[in-house]
């Protein structure tokens, strides 16, 4: 060793107790909004009822939480605020099933090095004390005045540092994502009251509630009504393991262009929601609109040695045991629950449409119906008692058109027995022209990508609904759907039938691609391996070179296989579904990366599949613009009940839309 390299080696030394809390801090205490979500959670872990947080400037300046929970004796008050110490754990057998939300008894201590913080504790039948601790100095226990539970004032966060707080956001931002972190709490935790005040203003009060469905209102508003409770297919009972996902979704026309409204409970915690998208996603498959996300309050319980939490300082990760066991049960539930919900404005009698002769009446009815929903204190989604309104749904109030209103008629009550039923319609010819209908989008418009989609599919000759393959007389009708009857088109884009005693208007290339889609991706079930003309050379790290060695018994169990050299490798087959497709590199370079991070299906496959069954699907069905004749247009409607979904478009946007005769009747004053 040179003498330069003697001077510049540092020696190794025992860090003082002030850095290492101060290194501490920096893992646990990243900004205001974890200190309320680890003060929160130890209100929660103490048996609180109620809990309270107050904020100023974005909890910069102050932030406060309060609880009625069980408290902390006087002599335990300086023993709480030191690193590692905690009731919830005894030994490191512990570690290996927590049942609470904190465990670490690092968060007073992290907290504590960064602010100035007052703890004040009154357990129930004895005295209140309190502690201060000045940017890790602490003080000593006093007597204090409070009511029964633990009040933590927390003042100047990062006043000491201020490199710290230079990397801080706005308080808005910090105010907004100490709000979500109180939702989140309150919906693992519906028999818990939550209140926020933010520069003295409440902007969130919930009391205790009974029912998992009053704290859904309570947090997510009239949108809660619309949620379908998550159904598992009964094949789950008897798959592997103990754990089971509960909850609710929104259908696929209630959407987010964000996915801030997937919430993820497991054993009772709030965790990030990132791991589980991807297979939320595929559980909607076709059914969600292009760039738009689903409402989700999704519960998982399991086993507490199925899950460790303590992967991440902040506790915002877990780890699960059996990760893709857990995650292919959840999207077949959601699959499943998705088989029975319509898509876009398919009614149910719970939920009819009505046209209203003025819109002035409209708007009074409108008020009327807001003032006895306000009075009547019944539980969301139902009425409060006898001759109550139900909850105005917001779609049903969201359009006006021209000649009408959309608006909340109530549950549909029976006809008189001597109505007689409605004629059924027919008509030879086309008719050109129907009085004018809303001009407003009933779906959000086109994206860039399915605009490209569609002028792909322009460019190509349509197939005649009569040249589709015949479904077998032996498969059953998969959806339920009235016998319908096509009288007309309409711009020669829209079906106009009869089913029963409503009008249905269909979207026909819309129905037409996903008649189309369902039956070309059922039928991509063959993963067999077809050899190519030409071998693809691939272009593979050594690294990667390796990977593909040892996984080429799986990738031949989905078609795959390879002509593998020294340091070189081409693919000589692919899966037959996948043939003609390009990009074949890119893909096996997606199957390569899913085969690093573990994955135990190959979701790039699926995904080009997909994909290939939208372009052929949508290349050859029947166009907007086009003319139908009605063996056309009736084989497309008898088509409908031969595929699972017949409400949506691969694009998740509705494919029909319905009229009841009782509307119209009302709508020109029949009903007198």
């Amino acid at each position: 060793m040179t003498i330069s390299e003697s001077e510049q080696r540092r020696s190794i030394r025992q860090l003082d107790d002030s850095t290492i809390g101060h290194i501490a801090a920096g893992e646990v205490v990243e900004r205001p909004a974890q200190v309320v979500k680890e003060l929160v959670e130890n209100s929660i872990d103490a048996g609180a009822s109620r809990i309270r947080v107050e904020i100023e400037r974005g909890g910069f300046d102050r932030l406060t939480v309060i609880d009625d929970g069980g408290g902390i004796l006087g002599d335990e008050l300086e023993l709480a605020v030191k690193r590692h110490a905690t009731s919830k754990l005894v030994d490191a057998a512990d570690l290996a099933a927590i049942l609470t939300l904190g465990f670490r008894g690092e968060a007073l201590a992290s907290i504590g090095i960064v602010s100035e913080m007052t703890v004040s504790s009154r357990p129930e039948n004895s005295e209140g004390n309190c502690i201060t601790v000045n940017e890790g100095e602490v003080g000593e226990v006093k007597p204090a005045g409070i009511a029964p539970g633990t009040v933590i004032e927390v003042r100047n966060i990062f006043g000491n540092l201020p490199a710290r707080l230079s990397f801080q956001k706005r308080p808005s931002t910090e105010t907004a994502a100490i709000v979500d972190i109180v939702v989140a709490c309150a919906l693992c935790n519906p028999s818990i009251g939550f209140a926020v005040e933010v520069d003295g203003r409440n902007v969130l009060e919930t009391p205790p509630s009974a029912q998992m469905q009053d704290r859904l209102f309570d947090l997510l508003g009239a949108a809660s009504e619309r949620l379908v409770q998550l159904q598992s297919p009964e094949e789950d009972d008897d798959a592997p393991g103990d754990e089971r996902w509960s909850g609710w979704i929104s259908p696929p026309d209630l959407t987010r262009s964000r996915n801030e409204d997937i919430h993820i409970i497991i054993n009772g915690r709030p965790v990030a929601a990132g791991p589980f998208l991807q297979p939320i996603r595929r559980g909607y498959a076709t059914r969600l609109m292009v760039g738009r996300n689903p409402i989700c309050v999704l519960m998982l319980n399991l086993a507490a040695d199925e899950v460790d939490v303590n992967v991440h300082p902040t506790k915002r990760e877990v780890r699960l045991r059996n990760t893709w066991r857990v995650l292919e049960r959840l999207e077949r539930s959601i699959r499943h629950t998705m088989l029975a919900v319509p898509t876009g404005p398919m009614t149910t009698p719970e939920v009819p449409l009505r046209a209203v002769e003025a819109a002035g009446q409209a708007g009074e009815k409108e008020g009327e119906q807001a003032d006895a929903v306000a009075d009547s204190g019944g539980e969301f989604g139902r009425p409060g008692g006898e001759g109550e309104v139900p909850h105005v749904p917001a779609w049903a109030k969201s359009r006006e058109s021209v000649q009408t209103r959309i608006t909340y008629a109530g549950p549909i009550t029976e006809e008189k027995p001597s109505k007689t039923a409605a004629p059924l319609s027919t008509s030879p010819m086309a008719q050109e022209v129907l009085p004018v209908f809303s001009s407003d989008e009933v779906a959000p418009a086109l994206s860039s990508a399915e605009r490209d989609l569609h002028r792909y599919a322009r460019s190509s000759e349509s197939t005649s609904p009569l040249d589709e393959p015949e479904a077998s007389p032996l498969d059953a009708e998969v959806t339920q759907i009235p016998a319908m009857e096509p009288l007309s088109q309409f711009a020669d884009s829209y079906i106009l039938a009869q089913g029963g005693d409503e009008l249905f208007i269909i979207d026909q290339h819309a129905l037409h691609e996903r008649i189309r889609y369902e039956r070309l991706r059922d039928g991509m079930s063959s993963w067999a391996s077809q050899p190519l003309l030409q071998p693809i050379v691939l272009e593979l790290s050594a690294a990667r070179l390796t990977l593909l060695r040892e996984s080429e018994d799986r990738l031949a169990a989905v078609g795959f296989t390879f002509e593998l050299g020294e340091s070189e490798a081409a693919i000589s087959a692919v899966p037959e579904v996948l043939l003609g497709s390009d990009g074949l590199q890119s893909l096996l370079a997606d199957i390569l990366d899913e085969i690093e991070q573990g994955a135990q299906r190959f979701e790039s496959v699926e995904k080009l599949a997909d994909e290939i069954a939208f372009m052929k699907s949508c290349r050859g069905a029947v166009k907007a613009n086009q003319k139908l004749s009605l063996p056309e247009m009736r084989r497309l409607l008898n088509d409908m009940t031969t595929i699972r979904n017949p409400w949506a478009c691969v694009h998740g946007r509705p494919t029909v839309l319905r009229m009841p005769l009782n509307d119209l009747d009302g709508h020109f004053g029949r009903h007198g």
